[in-house]
């Protein structure tokens, strides 16, 4: 039996002063789920993720998140804008120790877990290269790999390929599957599905106030 993660129940939501762009939705995420939120602009896709990241609160409904053992699931974030000062003088490695909590405190425990990520985003050979220096590709792996930092059971993207070649769009899909095959649940937001179609188990379509589930082969005539 599918163990449930996360569940929005009959929820409705607005921005202040305005009509809800989202009404009575109803979405049960399952561990394992990787879940791809399809729509056109403008169709609150971003807006429905970031209630499932609990950043946005709806006026009607509730988010539910279930825990696992005694802890509840840790989540990652890649948002939309991403953005760093490729200008600042800093390493792949320097950025990923500065935004560790762990590195905060003074604790050099971190650094195994930072050359894992290294290793699980293909960034091992730009560790030590300045962010200023790297490819749009590279530095969107950057910004994956600080989502990973917490080690979350849950991440979610915004638009993660947004801006990049096809060739930099494959290889962040191809790290995002084996991500998933290792285990992690994958939450992901596009208005341009055709290369993650193959990696997806699950296709919400979100339009009109409303989200319907759609299957691989129905998605485009929804």
């Amino acid at each position: 039996m599918k163990e449930k993660i996360l569940h929005l129940d009959n929820v409705t939501f607005a921005y202040p002063g305005n009509t809800p762009i989202l009404e009575d939705i109803e979405l049960e995420i399952y561990r394992g789920d990787f879940f791809v939120i399809l729509g056109p602009n403008g169709s609150a896709k971003t807006t429905l993720l970031k209630i499932m990241l609990g950043l946005l609160k709806p006026q009607k409904g509730t988010l539910k998140i279930y825990k696992s053992g005694i802890a509840s699931p840790h989540m990652g974030y890649l948002p939309q804008k991403a953005s760093f000062n490729q200008g600042f003088p800093a390493t792949v490695r320097e950025v990923l120790e500065m935004t560790s909590k762990k590195a905060a405190l003074g604790n050099n425990d971190q650094y195994p877990q930072i050359n894992a990520i290294l290793e699980k985003v293909e960034l091992q050979e730009k560790s030590n290269s300045l962010l200023g220096t790297l490819s749009g590709g590279q530095l969107q792996r950057v910004f994956l790999a600080r989502a990973l930092l917490n080690n979350p059971q849950i991440l979610f993207l915004d638009e993660p390929v947004n801006n990049l070649d096809i060739q930099a769009q494959n290889e962040l899909y191809k790290l995002l599957h084996n991500l998933h095959q290792e285990g992690l649940t994958i939450i992901t937001v596009t208005h341009d599905p055709d290369s993650i179609l193959n990696y997806a188990s699950r296709l919400l379509y979100v339009d009109k106030k409303k989200i319907t589930e759609v299957t691989k082969e129905n998605w485009g005539v929804v």
